[in-house]
């Protein structure tokens, strides 16, 4: 039986507190690494990684190419500065597409 391992990248101070749940850390210390320890993150054999919403915004292109495959699901977090917005807007597009309307966010009027 195997299990699935999970990933969260990010910076230090959002994503330390993930390695008391037995989740592997990987911190990117700038907009230029965020690429990098994101590809190292996809070949480690995850199943899910956890990305703070700041380095989704420093590398739109590179969170964007791993909706493609089944694994790993990459889910965006706020991190420790508060929420962009872009886990909202991710999971808007992601359900839009899936039913062909938005059913999450439209306007109560």
């Amino acid at each position: 039986m195997s299990m699935y391992k999970f990933a969260a990248v990010g910076e230090e101070a959002s994503v330390f507190g993930f390695r008391a749940l037995g989740v592997d850390v990987f911190v990117v210390k700038d907009e230029d690494d965020a690429a990098s320890v994101l590809e190292k993150a996809r070949k480690g054999g995850y199943a899910v990684i956890f990305v703070t919403e700041q380095v989704a915004k420093a590398v739109p292109d590179v969170i964007e190419g791993f909706q493609d495959a089944p694994l790993p699901a990459v889910l965006i977090i706020p991190g420790v500065g508060g929420s962009l917005g872009l886990a909202s807007q991710r999971m808007k597009r992601i359900v839009e597409k899936a039913v062909g309307a938005d059913i999450l966010f439209q306007e109560r009027g």
